[in-house]
């Protein structure tokens, strides 16, 4: 492996070429306008190399900087995944009637604001959902339920009114797709999707496609495949989104996108079936944990969320094969892993995993979730 040169390196070989070829002359005196023209030649062959080394570096796509990977999706026809706005409901709940303009705004305390899509009106006291969309596109829109809003304008009323995000948040925001670590597998990153679409070339509704097809769609991060699972032709994609909803599962209105764009790219012989995965939650018992402080409590509940993301599969009943890993296979999740995840916790020095007591066998269509986390004493 060829190893570029340091600027000091190159220096003394400069300075020994003068010395070499220019007799008399001794670049390592000063001062001298030989002193100074070996450092200065070292140098652009120093900045010579560097270049060298970037231009090498955006032949690969598990290398390449931004500008470079938009080139590469290029030559297989992916683009980026643009940002999205969040869109949810807005709970109106007032002690008399109110009418709600299209385009109403709602703002929240940081500033970001929401607006009605429709008209709407409430015509005794009580409470009224208002569907709306943010004003912004990005995962900074989206919002828990029960978040307070400030109505700035387009509702009229004589009565006191409460605005508050509605039950199910304001979600579905993303941010433009991310380059992604180098070499990265994360189909939720546009380098992961470069990677996943040049190693697996299309065939024309191979399971990978229906992988391709589904990570086009903002958001998703996840894929997993079963075939035939209900007969000859059949196929069923399970599709995660772990940065936008509680465990991955996009709720019905979000898979209906999903559906529809996968239904415009599959064969004409396949019976697509597009579905959220079943949550099977696993809690967690830790007896043991030494030392037992607050920060590193923190650190295990983050490598165990890491562990689940990383290591959850949904299980099918389609078969495992290893080259093919987001097959919907039989699976159960390894009770080691959660002692590694804990183990690999900062500042962790011992403990005990007490539940689960055995590995997790999956149904089919489960998913394991991390559920409660418990420390004994």
């Amino acid at each position: 492996m060829f190893a570029i040169p340091t600027l000091r390196d190159l220096t003394e070989r400069s300075r020994r070429s003068f010395r070499v070829n220019l007799p008399g002359s001794d670049a390592w005196l000063w001062p001298n306008n030989i002193y100074a023209s070996a450092k200065v030649l070292a140098g652009m062959v120093f900045e010579v190399f560097g270049f060298a080394d970037y231009i090498y570096r955006q032949r690969f796509a598990g290398l390449a900087d931004g500008e470079n990977l938009d080139l590469h999706g290029q030559e297989y026809g992916l683009a980026r995944r643009p940002a999205a706005p969040a869109g949810g409901y807005v709970t109106l709940t007032a002690a008399g009637s109110v009418t709600v303009d299209a385009g109403a705004r709602f703002v929240r305390a940081d500033g970001v604001e929401y607006r009605a899509t429709a008209p709407a009106q409430l015509t005794t006291a009580g409470a009224i959902d208002i569907e709306v969309v943010a004003a912004i596109d990005g995962k900074a829109a989206n919002a828990e339920a029960a978040t307070p809003l400030v109505i700035a304008s387009g509702v009229t009323t004589d009565a006191d009114v409460l605005a508050e995000v509605a039950s199910g948040g304001i979600v579905g925001g993303a941010d433009v797709e991310t380059d992604g670590p180098e070499w990265t597998s994360d189909l939720g990153t546009f380098r992961g999707r470069i990677l996943f679409r040049k190693r697996n070339p299309p065939h024309g509704g191979a399971p990978a496609d229906y992988v391709m097809w589904a990570t086009s769609v903002s958001g998703v991060t996840r894929v997993f495949v079963e075939r035939r699972w209900g007969g000859p032709g059949t196929v069923r994609v399970f599709v995660l989104m772990d940065d936008l909803y509680p465990d991955g599962i996009p709720p019905a209105p979000t898979l209906a996108h999903v559906d529809a764009f996968i239904q415009s790219e599959a064969p004409a012989g396949a019976y697509v079936t597009v579905g959220a995965p079943t949550p099977r939650v696993v809690d967690v018992t830790i007896s043991g944990l030494y030392p037992d402080t607050s920060d590193v409590r923190e650190s295990v509940l983050a490598e165990l969320r890491a562990a689940f993301r990383r290591l959850s599969r949904v299980a099918g009943g389609d078969v495992s094969i290893a080259s093919m890993p987001f097959l919907a296979a039989p699976e159960s999740f390894s009770r080691s892993w959660i002692w590694q995840a804990v183990a690999n916790a900062s500042g962790e020095q011992r403990h005990v995993i007490v539940q689960p007591a055995a590995d997790v066998s999956l149904h089919t269509g489960e998913l394991p979730v991390l559920g409660t986390v418990t420390f004994l004493a």
